[in-house]
């Protein structure tokens, strides 16, 4: 089933969280890796993909809010305080999961170089003193989403582990 419902997320849901949480983790790891282990061969593989896979990340996220907006009435009820919480968790991941390629681009926009996507270069030569001061949000932005992201599967492990329910099963699928 394409949409969500009262017990699972539809595969449209799950495809998108899925590749959205491969490229996040792919692009959060290889920016750690590289700052524990400077010039890694992963880092480095990694890192000239690193704005396409952020500007990647953008149109999935902005899809992926759409689609989320559209599936509110078939998702369950949520109750009780620790799922205001996780309402208000999934709200801030949303957010930061959109600020983090808009403050990357913007960071080298702003700095006079272009967006390179596919190794195509877009905005060459700009130098945009607002871009580049909002630009300078990406790197705290990367550890507060490390932090959600690992808020995000503790809470899933917990679900799993602790209250026995299928919250990991809605998304994992059948």
């Amino acid at each position: 089933m394409l949409s969500d419902s009262p017990s699972h997320y539809g595969s449209i849901t799950r495809c998108l969280h899925w590749l959205i949480a491969i490229l996040v983790i792919l692009q959060l790891t290889s920016v750690f890796f590289n700052i524990l282990w400077e010039g890694n061969v992963y880092s480095q593989g990694v890192v000239q993909w690193h704005t396409t896979i952020g500007v990647g990340i953008l149109a999935l996220m902005a899809i992926r809010t759409l689609w989320a907006i559209s599936q509110l009435r078939h998702r369950p009820e949520h109750r009780g305080a620790l799922q205001k919480v996780a309402i208000w968790g999934h709200a801030l991941m949303y957010l930061v999961l959109l600020l983090m390629p808009l403050s990357g681009m913007a960071s080298t926009w702003g700095s006079g170089y272009g967006i390179s996507v596919f190794d195509t270069a877009y905005w060459t030569d700009a130098d945009v003193p607002w871009a580049a001061a909002f630009g300078q949000i990406h790197v705290p932005l990367s550890w507060f989403l490390s932090t959600l992201v690992t808020g995000h599967i503790v809470m899933a492990g917990y679900h799993r582990l602790i209250r026995r329910d299928d919250t990991l099963h809605r998304m994992i699928g059948r």
